[in-house]
């Protein structure tokens, strides 16, 4: 099954001018932003480098490995067909930021690809660190976010004087970055920005859903999910989403390089897989059962228990499991009331409302004669429900 390795390989040596910028284009723009590229691409506008000098001045023995995304050797392959590319052998890449703040809950990094007619502009999604994970959480019930504010302040520092034409895009949490970026930025920019790709990004909680500055930029905004989507269909959005068939399964549909494509751009699915459709109902009404301040109160539960390992990123987290379980489990006995509770309510409400997607898909299925296979969702959500319970008997005091 071809993916955005197999386009360039197809599509390659075909300049923009031949055949157009399109989706699959802008999702490997997209992707590039997750490349490590400190020290080699300037954070500054006013000199470049090549992809080809990216590729040729990297190291990827200085990477510590706890920093290596999950798509960390497919990304340098990336850069590696990116930098043989006729079709992107003119870019040239500036304005390289990466910040990872844990004490202000901030993960944001971007980057800026220049061409002859038009800048793209990508916004990292989420990488490995808690700090960013939690952000993503943060958007159900904040405003605004750390990284958001930076996404309008990169864009008004290193594009209110110019008159180049704007494309902005991102992956995940980057496509987010890129729609908010893009309604709350400086009017003089926002005319400029001509499509903004949204790659199985969240939306917004209610408040900015809802606002003007939002509704005027929907649009442009052009939204592809995979078949089974989690992340892209959390929160509230106004974007009709085109549907990309992955060669992955789950969760794992979420890693851009399972998406298919064909020679000219994605392969589309005419509908969600009944995963899919299952993950929607059931976040949806999960998310809206529960308000701003239950919201506010569960993640910052589930991060204090995650913080309590003592490590910055997942990675970190998994290199000891035994250590980071056991740390784990003495945070979630020691939880302050209110966490607890709002973390019993949430989950509680979680396993409730997967049980009702989980019936509406059998009824579904029956009506079609054809009896979908689910996830039970009351396991998980019943296993954490069941620790939280044990943690009130065993944990106070300790």
């Amino acid at each position: 099954m071809a993916n955005i390795l197999d386009y360039l390989d197809w599509r390659g040596d075909l300049p923009f001018s031949v055949s157009p910028f399109n989706a699959v284009d802008a999702l490997i723009l997209a992707e590039l932003s997750y490349f490590p590229a400190e020290g080699i691409v300037p954070e500054g506008m006013d000199k470049t480098v090549t992809v080809a000098e990216l590729r040729d001045c990297f190291d990827g023995k200085k990477v510590p490995h706890e920093l290596r995304i999950i798509s960390y050797e497919q990304d340098i392959e990336l850069v590696n067909k990116l930098a043989e590319s006729r079709r992107f052998d003119g870019m040239r890449l500036c304005g390289y930021v990466n910040d990872v703040d844990p004490s202000r809950d901030l993960q944001f990094a971007a980057l800026t690809c220049i061409f002859d007619n038009f800048t793209f502009v990508a916004f990292r999604g989420t990488d490995s660190t808690l700090a960013g994970w939690k952000e993503d959480l943060n958007f159900s019930f904040m405003h605004e976010t750390a990284s958001q504010s930076m996404a309008v302040k990169y864009l008004s520092e290193n594009f209110s004087e110019g008159k180049e034409v704007l494309v902005l895009g991102g992956h995940s949490k980057g496509g987010n970055l890129a729609i908010y970026a893009t309604a709350f930025c400086d009017k003089s920019i926002r005319k400029r920005v001509r499509a903004i790709f949204a790659f199985d990004s969240p939306g917004f909680n209610e408040e900015v859903a809802a606002s003007k500055e939002y509704l005027a930029v929907t649009s442009r905004v052009i939204s592809v999910i995979p078949q089974s989507s989690l992340v892209g269909q959390l929160l509230s959005g106004r974007t009709q989403n085109r549907i990309v068939k992955s060669s992955a399964s789950g969760l794992a549909q979420h890693i851009a390089y399972s998406w298919q494509v064909t020679r000219c751009g994605f392969d589309y699915a005419e509908e969600l897989s009944k995963l899919g459709v299952f993950v929607n109902k059931t976040m949806t009404g999960w998310i809206s059962s529960l308000d701003e301040s239950d919201r506010h109160t569960f993640v910052d539960a589930v991060f204090s228990v995650l913080e309590a390992a003592e490590g910055e990123t997942f990675n970190e987290l998994g290199s000891n499991k035994r250590k980071s379980l056991t740390a784990i489990l003495k945070a979630l006995k020691r939880l302050p009331p209110e966490q607890r509770s709002a973390a019993k309510k949430a989950l509680s409400q979680l396993a409730s409302y997967g049980k009702k997607a989980f019936i509406s898909g059998l009824e579904e299925g029956l009506a079609d004669k054809e009896l979908p296979k689910l996830p039970n969702p009351a396991k998980s959500a019943g296993k954490l429900l069941t620790t939280l319970k044990n943690s009130e008997v065993q944990g106070d005091g300790q």
